[in-house]
C-alpha cells in the first residue's frame, strides 16, 4: 500500500533508479551490475516488487533478467523487450507488455505510459528485435514523477506535462557510454524551458561528463527565473519526492 511519507528516488547513474514508497520498491531501467559508477549486486534488489523497462538498448534492459529472477517481480515493458524476457526464461505471467497511452495501478501507484520519439533496438539470440521505446509517469497519494525515457526532441513534452501535471520530471541531457546523444544538452534545455514543473532530474549522461553543465547553463540561458529548480544526482543519492 502507498505511504503516507515522501516516496524516495535512489539514482544508480545514467538512467537507472528505483522508487520506494512505503513497503513497495520499483525498479527502472536497471543497468547496475556492469558500470564501473556503482558497486551493487544482484542480491541487493531481491525486494524489488515490479521492475519498469523503457527499451531493450543495454543501457535500460541491463539486469532485467537476472534481477526479475532473484525478486520474483513483475517486469512492466512494451512488447518487443517482453517476447526477449521470456526467451530468457523469465516466466510469461511475470512479464506484462505496455504501450503508449496505458493507465493501470501497481501496488498503490498509478501508472501512465507516454511516448517517446526514440527506437527499441536490439539483439535477441540471433535476431534483432524492434520496438516501441515508453516514457512512464508515476503517480503516488501526493506526488508525482514523469520519467520522460529516451527521446529526442518533439513538443508534445510539453503536452505530456500540461496534462498529468508531474511534480518531478527526469529528463535525459546526454549520451550512454560510445554512443551519440538522443536529447543532447541543447534540446534539453529546450525541452525544459516548456515544462511548469517544480523540479527537473538530469539523466542519461555518464557520471563526469560535461553535459549536465552544459544543460544547466543552456537552461538558465533560455528560461532565466522561470527555469524548474535543477536536481543533479550523484550515483547512490537518493532524493525524496
Amino acid at each position: 500500500m502507498s505511504s503516507v511519507e515522501s516516496p524516495c528516488l535512489r539514482y544508480y547513474g545514467l538512467s537507472s533508479f528505483d522508487l520506494t514508497d512505503g513497503d513497495v520498491r520499483i525498479l527502472v531501467d536497471p543497468w547496475v551490475i556492469e558500470p564501473e559508477w556503482i558497486d551493487v549486486t544482484v542480491s541487493e534488489f531481491e525486494d524489488v516488487d515490479a521492475i519498469f523497462v523503457t527499451h531493450g538498448a543495454y543501457d535500460h534492459l541491463g539486469d532485467t533478467v537476472q534481477i526479475a529472477e532473484a525478486a520474483g517481480a513483475t517486469v512492466f515493458t512494451e512488447p518487443a523487450v517482453a517476447d526477449h524476457l521470456v526467451t530468457k526464461g523469465v516466466p510469461e505471467t511475470s512479464v506484462k507488455r505496455v504501450i503508449w497511452g496505458n493507465t493501470f495501478e501497481v501496488f498503490g501507484v498509478e501508472i501512465r505510459v507516454l511516448e517517446t520519439r526514440h527506437i527499441s533496438y536490439f539483439e535477441s539470440d540471433s535476431h534483432r528485435l524492434s520496438g516501441m521505446p515508453l516514457g512512464f509517469q508515476f503517480e503516488f497519494s501526493d506526488v508525482s514523477l514523469y520519467y520522460v525515457g529516451d527521446t529526442s526532441l518533439f513538443s508534445d513534452l510539453e503536452l505530456f506535462v500540461k496534462l498529468n501535471n508531474p511534480d518531478v520530471v527526469m529528463l535525459p541531457v546526454g549520451s550512454a557510454p560510445g554512443d551519440f546523444a538522443p536529447l543532447p544538452p541543447r534540446d534539453a534545455a529546450i525541452v525544459a524551458g516548456w515544462l511548469d514543473v517544480k523540479t527537473v532530474i538530469p539523466v542519461h549522461y555518464v557520471p563526469g561528463s560535461d553535459e549536465v553543465d552544459e544543460f544547466t547553463a543552456e537552461l538558465a540561458n533560455r528560461a532565466g527565473e522561470d527555469a524548474p529548480a535543477v536536481v543533479e544526482l550523484s550515483t547512490g543519492e537518493q532524493f525524496k519526492l
